[in-house]
Order: C-alpha cells, then sequence, then structure tokens
C-alpha cells in the first residue's frame, strides 16, 4: 500500500506539471498611451500575429497614460516589463546609467542587429561600448503643403530659404497662412520650429561641433537662425498671428481647405495629412525643408527617434523580450501593415526596407519618404532634432524660452545664451545623449 501511495502521488504530480511543461512564457511591454483605434492597430497588426506565429511565448502589451512616471517608479523598485519604452535617448538615458537596461550585444550578434539597423542608429543606441537601446521609429521633420492650391497659383515647393520667403509672401498677399502650425494643447511643439530652424540655418556640421562641445550653442550662426525663426513669427506666418490658440487639428484644417499653404511638420504628421485631406478632397505632397543658409545642404533630414525600446535588467523573460524586438525588426509584413494603418510611427530604421516593400500598402508619398530618409541618414545627410540628441534640461528650457523670444520678453541672443548655459552644465555632468561620429 505504502509503493502504491507513492506511485500515486508521482502520478499526481506529473499530471499537475504536465500542462506546465508546454506552457508559453509571457512577456510583458509598456505602451505609451495610445487611441482606442490605435490600440487596435498595435495588437492585430503585431501583438496577435506574434502570438499566433509561435508557442514559446506570449506577449502581453499594456497600455499606459502615464507611462513615464510609471516605468521610472517600477525601474528605481527593481521590477517592470521584460520590455522598456522610452519617449527618446534622453529618456533612457538616466535607466542606462543607473543600470536598470540590460546590454544587448549578446542578442545583437545572435539576430544580426548590428547589419540589420542603419549604423548611426546602433551608435546612437550605444553607451561605454555597448549596445542598449533599438528604436522603434525614427523621425524627421519636412514640409508638407497643399499641392492644390500650389497647383492653383502656379506654385513650385521652394528649396531655399530666398524661395521659400518669395513664396511666404505670395501667399501672405492672397490671404492665405504661409505656415500653418500652432501648439494648443501640446506645448511640447515649440520644440519643433526651433529644430527645424537651428539644423536648416546652422547646418549638420555646426550642429555637431556644439552636441560635442566644439561651438557654444550661443555661437552667432545659432541667433541667427533663432532671429529668423523669431522673424518669421513676428510677421505673422507662424500659425496667422495664432500660433498660441491652435491646436493640431485646427492647423492640419487650415492647410486641407486652403486657407494655409505649407506646414514644417514631423513624419507623425503623415497621418494626420491622410485624415484632413481626405476630408476636403484636396491634394497634399511633401519636400525637405528648405536651406535656410549656406551653412545647411539640401537636402538633408533633422533625425529623431520616436521611441527607444531596451530589454529591462530585471526582466522576467529577458530572451522573449529580444524574441519579440527581433521579429518587430526583420518582419516585413508587421513593418509595413502598421505602417499602412498608422503612418509615421513605425518606420523602423533598417537597411532592408525601401519604397517597393510597401507595394500598395501605403501611401506612395509615404513610401518614398520612407526610403529617401533611410538612403539620405545612410550616406550621413542628417541633422539633429532637440527631442533625440539634446538633454532633458536643455531641452525643456527650449520648449519654455522661445516663447519668452516670441513674446517680446528676452532676445534671441538671450535665449541662445541661456541654452548654451543649461547645456555645458549637463554635458559636464554627461546628461547629453550620445552624438554618432559623422
Amino acid at each position: 500500500m505504502r509503493k502504491m501511495g507513492a506511485l500515486l502521488l508521482a502520478l499526481a504530480l506529473v499530471i499537475s506539471w504536465a500542462p506546465l511543461a508546454g506552457a508559453q512564457e509571457t512577456v510583458t511591454w509598456w505602451y505609451e498611451n495610445a487611441t482606442p483605434d490605435q490600440e487596435r492597430i498595435v495588437r492585430t497588426n503585431f501583438v496577435d500575429r506574434f502570438n499566433r506565429s509561435q508557442s514559446d511565448y506570449r506577449l502581453e502589451i499594456r497600455f499606459d497614460p502615464n507611462l513615464e512616471n510609471t516605468l521610472r517608479t517600477a525601474l528605481l523598485a527593481g521590477t517592470g516589463p521584460d520590455i522598456v519604452m522610452t519617449h527618446g535617448i534622453a529618456y533612457a538615458l538616466p535607466y542606462i546609467q543607473n543600470g536598470h537596461l540590460l546590454p544587448l550585444d549578446g542578442y545583437a550578434e545572435a539576430y544580426g542587429w548590428y547589419d540589420r539597423f542603419l549604423p548611426v542608429m546602433v551608435q546612437l543606441g550605444s553607451y561605454n561600448g555597448h549596445l542598449y537601446l533599438l528604436p522603434k521609429s525614427y523621425e524627421s521633420m519636412v514640409l508638407f503643403y497643399n499641392k492644390t492650391l500650389f497647383d492653383k497659383h502656379g506654385w513650385k515647393p521652394p528649396t531655399n530659404r530666398a524661395e521659400l520667403e518669395a513664396l511666404a509672401e505670395a501667399m501672405e498677399a492672397q490671404g492665405i497662412i504661409p505656415f500653418a502650425t500652432g501648439n494648443a494643447g501640446f506645448r511640447v511643439a515649440n520644440e519643433q520650429p526651433v529644430s527645424a530652424f537651428l539644423n536648416h540655418y546652422a547646418g549638420a556640421e555646426n550642429m555637431y561641433k556644439a552636441l560635442t562641445g566644439q561651438l557654444p550653442w550661443n555661437a552667432p550662426v545659432f541667433v541667427e537662425a533663432i532671429e529668423l525663426l523669431n522673424e518669421y513669427y513676428q510677421k505673422g506666418w507662424l500659425g496667422g498671428g495664432n500660433y498660441f490658440s491652435l491646436t493640431y487639428e485646427d492647423y492640419c484644417t487650415l492647410l486641407a481647405t486652403g486657407r494655409a499653404g505649407m506646414t514644417i511638420n514631423g513624419t507623425w504628421a503623415f497621418q494626420w495629412m491622410t485624415d484632413f485631406f481626405g476630408q476636403t478632397g484636396q491634394e497634399w505632397d511633401w519636400v525637405p525643408i528648405p536651406a535656410l543658409s549656406e551653412h545647411a545642404g539640401y537636402p538633408f533630414y533633422d533625425l529623431g527617434i520616436g521611441a527607444t525600446l531596451s530589454i529591462n535588467k530585471a526582466a522576467k523573460n529577458p530572451d522573449g523580450a529580444a524574441v519579440v524586438l527581433d521579429v518587430l525588426s526583420s518582419d516585413k509584413e508587421i513593418i509595413t501593415d502598421l505602417n499602412r494603418d498608422w503612418p509615421g510611427d513605425w518606420i523602423v530604421p533598417v537597411h532592408t526596407l525601401d519604397a517597393k516593400d510597401f507595394g500598395d500598402k501605403t501611401d506612395p508619398r509615404y513610401a518614398r519618404y520612407v526610403e529617401e530618409v533611410a538612403d539620405a541618414v545612410a550616406a550621413g545627410n542628417y541633422g539633429y532634432t532637440v527631442w533625440t540628441f539634446f538633454p532633458p534640461r536643455t531641452e525643456s528650457y527650449i520648449i519654455e524660452g522661445i516663447e519668452q523670444v516670441w513674446l517680446g520678453q528676452i532676445t534671441p541672443q538671450q535665449f541662445m545664451d541661456r541654452v548654451n548655459q543649461i547645456f555645458q552644465e549637463e554635458l559636464q555632468a554627461g546628461a547629453v545623449p550620445p552624438t554618432p561620429a559623422r
């Protein structure tokens, strides 16, 4: 009886553990805030397909409108999701420095990430010789314009400052707002025109020198860039004098109805162009931002990273997290479907993606952007967005301080003096994100 009891106990243990032997391991990912439709896009095009594609791992995604604070609290406590998503390199850098993120070198070698991603992206995600970050997508600022309006008046997209200003004056004479833009409901938008004018006036080489401490930010070339931006604002060219009261819905409507002619905006606006112009029946297109001085080349694109992806050092399932990151950056069907439904937010910066991969899934204007910018970045024809390459205190001041310039409370020189002071403090403190060698 004793032997029979032992046998029954062993059999019971085998039965109780049997389901676990083939159970999927869970991989957790905390994602930033998204609309219900955007949540559906991520789940349908990636999460559900990943989970169906294999039997080893199950990806669970959670959308968090307060991701930055939730994530910081969890990581400091030694917990959190397997996949760590941040709003950019400057946000992720303290996590690297404090040992909260896992070096990805072994996974990068095993999965070929070093060869798959554009070299500049590998450099951006590296710190002290180790890879910690993969970009979820990359961004750039471009010039969108109302093509129907341009065709009506015989206007050509500008390539330099003289052409841009002549065009703005012609629009103004017709009662058309030259640049549809505004920051109502999203003050952070202030850094976008600052970023565009610094890059496309001062040029990539000067930006690189300043970011690496070789040139102060209050050098004349940067002050002149802000003076030009302020000149455009004072003329009423930015939002028709209503910059502070226009939401993106407002100014996209102005552009799509022909009451505004152009907007300097980021790649996230591709989805807006489709939505708003689809309601008016008018046509849109885009070109690179014109060269605003002899310092800047044309075409070139100021580069940004929309979000970073890493693996938590305290991850319960780091191997599974690596599989998720690998699929997200290698499965072209997943990437193109995400771009079809959410254009501008899933431009994975890999060598293997070009316009023909999108087929008829996306607007050809968008597919053209993806290919052209990837080629430009690979050739080194890129600049530096504020939200990707600048440290956090400097970025915060730029967002706040440019309003003081526009309102006449400080001069462009005083603004850039303060930008330089804060930046140099952060440079000495090691808070400046890595700037890849050109």
